[in-house]
C-alpha cells in the first residue's frame, strides 16, 4: 500500500512539473558556430562579434534592448574566480541598452584551450547590472557600432 501511494504521489509530482516548465525556456545558447567577425585586437585578447546575434528580445521588452553575442580569445591562460577554472576563451552574452549606451553581461561561458567546458554563468534578468562605458573607450565605440548595425537591422525590417 505504502509503495503504491509513494508511486502515485511520484507521479503526480512529475505532472505537476511538465505543466510548471510548460512554456519555458532555458539559457540562450552560445553560437559556437555563428557569424563571429573579428572586432579588435587588444595586448591580452582578440574580440569577436556574432553579427547575427544582434537583435531584440521580443519576449521580454520588445526594441528596448540588443542582445549580442562577443567573444574572446585570450592569448595566454585565464583563471575563473569562482570556479578556479583555467580557460582561453570567453564567450559573453550582452545586453544594450542603445538610448542611453548602458550595457549588462547576462551570460558567459568559459572554455579551455582544447574548447572543453570550465564554467557556464547565466544572470537573471532582475538581476543585471548595467555599467556605462568609459567616454572615447573601447568599451563605448562597441556598444555604438553593436547599435548601429541593430538600426540598420530595424530600417531593413521596416522597409520590407
Amino acid at each position: 500500500m505504502k509503495a503504491a501511494l509513494a508511486l502515485a504521489l511520484g507521479l503526480v509530482l512529475a505532472a505537476c512539473s511538465d505543466k510548471y516548465e510548460s512554456g519555458t525556456r532555458g539559457p540562450e545558447p552560445v553560437p559556437y558556430k555563428g557569424d563571429w567577425r573579428n572586432y579588435g585586437e587588444m595586448p591580452d585578447f582578440s574580440v569577436w562579434v556574432d553579427v547575427k546575434s544582434i537583435t531584440h528580445n521580443d519576449h521580454f521588452a520588445p526594441d528596448k534592448y540588443t542582445y549580442v553575442w562577443m567573444r574572446q580569445d585570450f592569448k595566454s591562460d585565464q583563471v575563473d574566480g569562482v570556479s578556479k577554472g583555467v580557460y582561453r576563451r570567453k564567450y559573453a552574452r550582452l545586453v544594450i541598452e542603445c538610448k542611453s549606451g548602458r550595457m549588462a553581461e547576462t551570460a558567459a561561458e568559459l572554455r579551455d584551450e582544447n574548447d572543453g567546458d570550465v564554467a557556464r554563468y547565466d544572470v537573471p534578468g532582475y538581476q543585471w547590472e548595467f555599467a556605462d562605458p568609459q567616454p572615447d573607450s573601447y568599451g563605448a565605440d562597441f556598444v555604438r557600432q553593436v547599435c548601429k548595425i541593430m538600426a540598420s537591422k530595424d530600417a531593413a525590417k521596416n522597409d520590407e
